[in-house]
């Protein structure tokens, strides 16, 4: 599972819980976990071993396990705006990360070199889940709300191109090739921003929709 909780999830840890609890996934990467407090405290509520990612700014990174972590480490890489944490379970090695924001073309070249370095840094890996603040090349959006404040001539999508370009499958696209499977706003759902990527296809990959955080999660199953 991939969810961004928004802010640290502040102020709505018990809905955050609640949604971690039905969804029951083994691993979930979270982002914009911000407050180490609240997802160590989400970890011990679940019985969840916890790996966090201090971020290159306050919008942090972390894993929740419930099978046991071989080896962590934590890739804080000066180009990146936050983190690319990674996790070994198994035999596989996972990555979470969280793409910078911005909806103009002016941000466009600090996302493109975002992910060019987590490539380089994913290598072989087997899965790369988290906010890539993009959409699939070839994805319908809907209208924004006028707070985003997207051109409608632009919206970012060769970080994902990149991705899949170096071999990773788009679980959801994958599954559900004419759905638009759109994961943000929770409010106001306009894009699909959120991914789960791996080296082979899943066996189902669905849209958890809930107002608990901005964000809807995804959740895939292998």
């Amino acid at each position: 599972m991939t969810w961004n909780i928004w802010n640290g999830g502040e102020g709505r840890l018990d809905a955050i819980e609640r949604v971690l609890r039905q969804q029951d996934a083994d691993i979930v990467a979270l982002q914009e976990a911000n407050d180490r407090t609240a997802v160590e405290t989400l970890g011990t509520r679940l019985g969840r071993e916890v790996v966090y990612g201090e971020a290159n700014s306050a919008f942090a990174v972390a894993w929740l396990s419930r099978l046991p972590v071989a080896r962590a480490e934590n890739h804080r890489l000066p180009v990146l705006e936050k983190t690319l944490l990674e996790v070994e379970i198994g035999d596989r090695r996972l990555f979470a990360t969280h793409l910078s924001a911005g909806r103009t073309k002016a941000d466009e070249p600090q996302r493109v070199a975002e992910v060019e370095a987590i490539l380089a840094h994913v290598g072989d890996g087997d899965l790369l889940a988290g906010d890539f603040n993009a959409v699939h090349p070839g994805a319908e959006i809907g209208t924004p709300p006028p707070e985003e404040q997207a051109p409608t001539d632009y919206v970012s999508r060769r970080p994902i191109a990149l991705v899949l370009e170096a071999g990773f499958v788009d679980c959801y696209r994958e599954l559900h090739p004419n759905s638009q499977g759109w994961t943000y706003l929770a409010s106001h759902p306009w894009a699909r921003l959120d991914y789960v990527f791996a080296r082979r296809n899943a066996h189902t990959c669905e849209v958890v929709k809930t107002q608990a955080s901005d964000h809807f999660a995804l959740v895939a199953d292998f």
